[in-house]
């Protein structure tokens, strides 16, 4: 049997790549629909083509770091990219965080959910 350092990690649902591409893909639809842009316009303004800008926005292509820093400098935006941790109190009143996606049945609490800006 391999040792628990040897297996391979699972990746939890918020890291993966389709679940990343499908939230870019809103923030894109968001940040274009502010502007009033079409595809075809945003494509010109990025350089690119209309079809890579379709395919962004329906999240069926994962973007690169690239065209992320692309896509937030046409938008006037700055990229972040954050390790979130996650943080809760029990209802004992002790607090702690750890990484999303651990696997504990009995550790079970909600998220709240934030709101975009």
């Amino acid at each position: 049997m391999p040792s628990p350092a040897s297996r391979p990690r699972r990746r939890s649902r918020a890291n993966d790549s389709a679940a990343l591409a499908a939230r870019c893909a809103a923030k894109l639809i968001e940040l274009r629909g502010a502007t009033g842009e079409t595809q075809r316009m945003l494509a010109r303004r990025l350089g690119m083509t209309e079809s890579m800008v379709s395919r962004l926005e329906s999240g069926e292509h994962v973007p690169s770091l690239r065209t992320l820093c692309r896509l937030a400098d046409a938008f006037g935006r700055k990229l972040d990219i954050v390790f979130h941790a996650h943080a809760h109190t029990h209802a004992d009143g002790t607090r702690h965080s750890h990484p999303h996606g651990h696997a504990d049945p009995a550790h079970r609490h909600r998220h709240a959910r934030k709101r975009s800006a």
